[in-house]
């Protein structure tokens, strides 16, 4: 979780002998996504419209008309909060019949969104506006945070396990807005599945950053080790006349002899959030007004050095000596001290930023591991590089209940392999809606399914996840809360609107 309002989240980690951790969906997340709010993945919705909640599928007989994909951003969001033209949103669709689709929204300065995919689909809005043209409609604006998520029970569940969820539920998110991108694709305009009776298209979202990305002019300032005070560098972004700006450092310190140091460097090499640069040893005479110009000398190259910032506060510098026996190799971790009054720092990574599918699977991926995770494009390679790390941390879930047994629906095994794959899955030819992950239950039996599943927005996400994965609900784990604080619309874009 990122949100500002569930701190004690952030923390959290699910790893053997480590403490438990999960997350309200992706609200928390990796130090590239927090630090960039508007790329920043809360959840992510597929559903049917309009759906049909009679059990059996009795009612049930017709199709649904549209599919309805909602994608929420920027945790604990505000009326001030706009779009970025420098960031795109895309949503992904792959069918059982193996074809793949996706949509790509973005915003123009003016704040409106365009969406288009689907070969020729469109739909654009001013946002806080409907735009429907043909077979898709869109809309992105300011919503109610649709998740509902209780925090203290979640909490207390690390210590006394089920017995932390008592039936009364407090919903932690009540009073959270997000910015929101939905989009409403009909059915018919979407790809037939392999079979007559299902359509099972595996979805999934991500953010990219296109625009506005690496070192800029506010990681000026001074920066040191802490456990090193004495030495330290002093970095300065400039405007050099260029297409790009010019990094420039300088080191304070000491020799080997213990006089004092100064090293500066040349012309810098700025790639995304990192710089390198050849350094120079410098010397000359006199102090103020004695100084002599003429005796300055910027000796020859005495090393390079490397600056990697991971945020705007801390990083990694490292020097690598041309001359060992003058200066020495070295490595430190670096921290700010001081930065420039009034000039905001926003280090961004371009790329892929963030990527959304079912709620809380980011939650068992280590921190060490978040921002390869969400930047990670390619679902075909995902099982392969997540699905051990998922296990260890189902296999430690599932302990927070006191019993060393695993006593979920089916493996952990079972279940890491089906949500390395981080897709929702949802069967467009089915309007029955009934519950989160009863497709994949069905695919484990196996069995076939009369119900679209997909993630609709009164799915208590939360509560199914905990009963499917350490009771079997049995005993039912009741985490109190009967829906969102808000109604939904009943209509397009469905969702609350904003507190």
């Amino acid at each position: 979780m990122k949100m500002s309002y569930l701190p004690a989240l952030l923390t959290f980690m699910l790893m053997p002998a480590a403490p438990l951790t999960a997350e309200a969906a992706d609200h928390a997340d990796s130090t590239h996504a927090a630090n960039d709010p508007i790329a920043d993945l809360a959840d992510f919705y597929a559903f049917v419209d309009p759906p049909c909640v009679a059990s059996g599928g009795s009612g049930c007989e017709a199709d649904p008309i549209e599919l309805i994909v909602a994608l929420t951003l920027n945790p604990a969001a505000s009326a001030a909060d706009q779009f970025s033209e420098d960031v795109v949103y895309h949503f992904y669709f792959e069918n059982d019949a193996g074809i793949k689709n996706q949509v790509d929204c973005s915003f123009s300065a003016d704040q409106v969104v365009s969406c288009a995919g689907f070969g020729s689909l469109s739909a654009e809005a001013p946002v806080g506006q409907v735009g429907v043209n043909g077979d898709m409609r869109v809309y992105a604006g300011l919503r109610d945070d649709p998740m509902f998520f209780d925090l203290p029970a979640f909490e207390a569940f690390q210590q006394i396990g089920i017995a932390a969820y008592d039936g009364t539920g407090v919903d932690s998110l009540a009073g959270a807005n997000v910015l929101a991108i939905v989009i409403g694709i009909k059915i018919t305009a979407m790809p037939a599945g392999a079979t007559v009776d299902h359509n099972l298209n595996k979805i999934w979202a991500a953010s990219e950053r296109i625009g506005g990305a690496g070192i800029n002019g506010g990681i000026t300032g001074s920066w040191y080790n802490p456990e090193q005070n004495g030495q330290g560098w002093v970095v300065e972004v400039v405007d050099s006349g260029a297409a790009e700006p010019s990094f420039l450092s300088f080191f304070y310190g000491y020799d080997n002899d213990g006089g004092q140091l100064w090293l500066i460097t040349g012309a810098s090499v700025i790639d995304g959030n990192t710089a390198v640069a050849d350094v120079y040893l410098t010397s000359g005479t006199g102090f103020g007004g004695d100084y002599d110009p003429g005796s300055f000398v910027l000796g020859d190259v005495v090393g390079n050095v490397l600056f990697e910032f991971d945020d705007c506060d801390s990083g990694t510098v490292t020097f690598t000596s041309a001359n060992t026996a003058l200066l020495a190799d070295f490595s430190n971790d670096i921290q700010r001290i001081s930065n420039i009054a009034g000039l905001d720092c926003s280090l961004l990574a371009g790329g892929q930023v963030d990527r959304a599918g079912r709620p809380f699977i980011s939650g068992f991926i280590p921190e060490d591991m978040r921002d390869a995770y969400n930047a990670n494009s390619n679902p075909d390679s995902w099982v392969a590089a997540y699905r051990d790390t998922l296990l260890a941390g189902f296999q430690a879930f599932a302990l927070a209940d006191g019993n060393p047994a695993w006593n979920g629906f089916y493996t952990a095994e079972q279940w890491a392999d089906i949500f390395a794959d981080d897709r929702v899955q949802i069967d467009i030819k089915k309007a029955q809606s009934v519950d989160y992950l009863s497709i994949e239950l069905s695919q484990l039996v196996p069995q076939d399914w009369n119900d679209s599943a997909g993630r609709a927005l009164d799915y208590d996400v939360h509560e199914t996840f905990w009963n499917v994965m350490i009771t079997s609900f049995d005993p039912f784990i009741d985490d109190g809360l009967t829906g969102n604080d808000l109604p939904f619309l009943s209509g397009f874009p469905f969702l609350a609107e904003p507190h």
